[in-house]
């Protein structure tokens, strides 16, 4: 959060110096310093974040951080108040009278500025005070490490899987297809609603085997490492040996775009990319996989909507909804009890556990967290009881938990859609937000900036949208024109947020 709050400030500060430049000239330095600390501060911020759950010391630095960030924010607002009152048109005497008070507050704005550039440096003397000498320096993060447990592979396929047949069915019969041209399958859906699981469910089918002469899965993931995700491709082609190992460590990522091209340039393959952020990654892999007719397939799955979209326009991707109140309790009951029906349930359990499956919202990750957890425990309803009243905790405090995939989804946004985001926190659980009023609420807190579109209003309108691609939020009710008119935040989003 502090990173983004700096950021805004950063914003701010630029667009004074740029609308207020002649009134400014006085202490115009010393708000570009400011300007400057706070820019030098936030490189070290997102390392700092995505640790501070692993070390005290880091929490309570970015507290530090944070707290002088809000500072910052006031006393460019209260500065802003002032440029709009001395430059506003008004006469000659106005202007003459009021011109002390303004030679004044330049001066106690100045005096603020320079006491917060002095607040920014002691901070920053206080990281070696504190010990933390290695943000920024490329070392293993939390959020790195969250990565590395999301990491998908197709031989763990979830033998559990509920609700998923129609889908599957569906997806093979896609991939399928008597079409010559190389066609991108999508699967989108929000953090935690089983596109991997049901990925590999259609990946091993027996159809898809027999159809396919080459298979291969990646995962992808949001700080992809180019080199090795086709280094990761081409040694599920081929045979491994120690020579080609070595060959492909030293290869340069046009050396191993050339060799996979090769690999796979006569053969009708299928390659999984699974967990795909950004546009950017389809475009850096989508050279290595020839277009020959030879009806190859790649399957994709991503959390967002534009990167299948731009990856293969004429492919609709499948959204995958969250699962209903029936295949949620049989979930529930296979990783919770082990087995699939109402049996060995004890009766005296049922309602508290019914309960606890709906509290997962349809997600299978959460429902897969917190069955895994009861079945290590008694089946005794005041134990699921216990479970119940702790739920929100008992996922927070599991880096594998749903908590852990959703905040990689937090982390991945830009600083502008995590305030936008944040902001949905203070609405009540499962509410239905109009998003007309949503925008007058952004722009009225002033967290709105103007960028790609003619006003406030059309910035925040886009903002909507990119929170909704990204399956942040999710649609309630459309317009006729197809643009959302009112939309919801997930509960489990809901919680990440406050």
């Amino acid at each position: 959060m502090a990173d983004s709050v700096i950021s805004l400030v950063i914003g701010r500060i630029v667009d004074l110096l740029k609308k207020n430049s002649v009134f400014l000239k006085d202490v115009e330095r010393q708000v570009e310093r400011l300007g400057n600390d706070l820019e030098w501060m936030r490189c070290f911020l997102k390392d700092a974040e995505q640790r501070q759950d692993e070390d005290a010391r880091i929490r309570n630095w970015v507290s530090l951080v944070r707290a002088a960030a809000y500072d910052a924010e006031d006393v460019i607002e209260i500065f802003a108040s002032k440029v709009e009152f001395f430059t506003k048109d008004n006469g000659l005497i106005t202007k003459l009278t009021y011109y002390p008070l303004k030679i004044v507050n330049l001066y106690r704005i100045g005096k603020e500025i320079e006491s917060l550039r002095i607040r920014l440096k002691e901070i920053a003397d206080s990281r070696e005070e504190y010990g933390i000498n290695n943000l920024g320096e490329g070392i293993t993060t939390h959020g790195e490490e969250l990565q590395r447990i999301r990491r998908s592979s197709p031989f763990s396929e979830d033998k559990d899987i509920v609700g998923f047949e129609k889908i599957t069915k569906f997806l093979v019969a896609e991939l399928m297809k008597e079409d010559r041209n190389r066609r991108v399958v999508s699967i989108v859906g929000m953090g935690g609603a089983g596109k991997t699981t049901l990925a590999k469910k259609v990946y091993n089918h027996a159809d898809v085997r027999a159809r396919f002469n080459c298979r291969a899965w990646v995962c992808v993931s949001s700080s992809y490492d180019h080199k090795e995700v086709l280094r990761s491709i081409i040694k599920q082609l081929n045979t491994i040996s120690k020579e080609l190992l070595e060959v492909l460590e030293k290869m340069e990522e046009q050396d191993l775009e050339q060799r996979l091209y090769q690999d796979l340039q006569d053969k009708c393959y299928l390659v999984v990319l699974d967990d795909v952020w950004k546009e950017e990654a389809w475009d850096c892999l989508a050279r290595a996989f020839p277009d020959v007719n030879t009806s190859s397939r790649l399957l994709l799955t991503s959390r967002n909507r534009g990167v299948p979209l731009h990856a293969d326009a004429l492919s609709i991707p499948y959204e995958l909804k969250t699962l209903g109140q029936e295949d949620s309790w049989q979930l529930f009951l296979r990783k919770a009890l082990g087995h699939g029906d109402n049996a060995g349930c004890p009766p005296d359990s049922e309602e508290v556990g019914r309960e606890i499956a709906r509290r997962c919202g349809g997600l299978p990750l959460a429902i897969t967290v917190i069955g895994g957890l009861l079945l290590t425990k008694k089946r005794l309803k005041s134990e699921w009881e216990k479970v119940l009243n702790s739920f929100n905790t008992t996922l927070s405090r599991s880096q594998s938990g749903v908590s852990a995939i959703l905040e990689l989804s937090y982390a991945d946004l830009p600083a502008n859609l995590k305030f936008c985001f944040l902001y949905l926190g203070l609405f009540p659980e499962d509410y239905v937000i109009s998003v007309r009023k949503l925008i007058h609420m952004w722009v009225a807190e002033g967290i709105m900036q103007k960028r790609y579109a003619e006003n406030l209003e059309e910035t925040a309108a886009y903002d909507v949208e990119q929170l909704f691609s990204r399956n942040m939020v999710q649609v309630a009710e459309m317009t006729v024109d197809e643009r959302i008119k009112s939309c919801r935040v997930h509960d489990l989003l809901r919680e990440l947020a406050i």
